[in-house]
């Protein structure tokens, strides 16, 4: 771990200063309504937020978002993270969180600069080029909170650049890539990065399991044939799952049953029963208890509060 001082601290500074610049530029003319811009290179978009936001529940994706302007919280697990510029959360899996804009106005908005990540393409870059196991800390889940340091920032700042070089995207925008996934695997919690898409990749049993319940959410399940399926014992499987997600396989196809269904409300044209038996639920009553209980109001009150406020 690299111990900090005055010099890094004001090239830091100074890189975040310039990465503001150049994600705020990119929302110039930009309704305040659109929170998110996609670029010419597939793995990179912004995100710009001009208020708090009330927490919210989603699916986090393979992907690391570093901020440069504003603060955010997470709630990953059961751990509480507040961080603002210079860190950035990132996941290796599809993990159900809950996270909210804390600090951002008109004047100041949330920055956001947003990286899809792959994990079998992260483990292939391991294995190509043979990059030693980082000592494993601790048993963690596959997301966390971490702080960049000048040479990740310095990465970005050059690959934001290259958008205004649009014949040197395709064969820059691959090596730039690989250089943030080595400065991510080199960070202080890169342990957690690399040993999960690494066993994902080797043992692929609870990726294989979390994109079953992705792709099957709606229909019944059993522990004991997902398992078998996985090939993984039972005990096995529900260890690992939670371990790598911090809750069960169960919990995991409800959270993604209802997120699911939160989407399918806000996108209108049906009453919430019938979401209820399209993702899976024989009992609305049922559905509206375990609704409301992620999600701290009826299904009903929750999505006029969610288009009034428009926070989706």
């Amino acid at each position: 771990m690299k111990t900090p001082n005055a010099n890094s601290s004001a090239v830091t500074t100074d890189l975040l200063a310039q990465l503001r610049a150049e994600v705020a530029a990119h929302f110039a003319g930009v309704p305040a309504s659109q929170r998110d811009v996609l670029t010419a290179i597939p793995y990179l978009s912004f995100i710009r937020i001009c208020q708090p936001t009330d927490l919210s529940r989603g699916m986090l994706e393979p992907s690391m978002c570093m901020v440069v302007q504003g603060r955010k919280k997470v709630l990953i697990g059961k751990t509480v993270n507040h961080y603002g510029s210079g860190s950035y959360v990132l996941s290796a899996i599809d993990l159900p969180v809950s996270g909210q804009i804390v600090e951002a106005d008109e004047d100041a908005p949330y920055y956001g600069v947003r990286i899809d990540l792959d994990p079998k393409e992260i483990a292939a870059f391991i294995i190509e080029l043979n990059i030693p196991a980082p000592p494993k800390r601790s048993t963690r889940v596959g997301a966390y909170v971490e702080e960049s340091d000048a040479e990740l920032q310095e990465t970005f700042l050059r690959l934001i650049r290259l958008l205004k070089k649009p014949q040197d995207i395709p064969a820059m925008s691959r090596i730039l890539k690989q250089e943030i996934m080595y400065r991510l695997i080199s960070a202080q919690n890169g342990d957690v990065l690399y040993h999960t898409v690494l066993s994902h990749y080797q043992e692929r049993g609870v990726n294989d399991a979390i994109q079953w319940i992705k792709q099957n959410y709606a229909e019944p399940m059993s522990i004991e044939k997902l398992a078998k399926q996985v090939r993984m014992s039972v005990s096995t499987l529900h260890h690992r799952f939670k371990a790598t997600t911090v809750m069960s396989p169960l919990q995991y196809q409800k959270q993604t049953r209802l997120l699911e269904a939160r989407r399918m409300l806000m996108a209108g044209g049906m009453e919430a029963a019938t979401v209820a038996y399209k993702v899976g639920y024989e009992s609305p009553s049922q559905f509206s208890r375990e609704y409301r209980r992620l999600f701290g109001a009826s299904p009903l009150q929750d999505v006029e509060y969610l288009r009034h406020h428009a926070v989706e």
